[in-house]
């Protein structure tokens, strides 16, 4: 498999100029998410890839959530 087969913010000389941004609100948000809340996966699901425009989960990932 190529290197360059998931590129979300481009790759080389046209990559993305808000890639930087992005991936650092994400962190932010992910980071907030995990002080307030509890995640826990539910179990015996099938987890499978569907590669589309962006990488997504192809059934859905279920979770039980509980505030911290």
């Amino acid at each position: 498999r190529s290197k360059f087969a998931y590129l979300p913010f481009g790759g080389g000389a046209h990559s993305c100029i808000g890639k930087n941004f992005a991936l650092m609100e994400a962190t932010l948000i992910l980071v907030m998410i995990a002080q307030r809340f509890h995640l826990k996966l539910v179990l015996n699901q099938t987890i499978a890839i569907d590669p589309q425009f962006t990488l997504r989960p192809k059934y859905g990932i279920k979770v039980t959530v509980r505030q911290r």
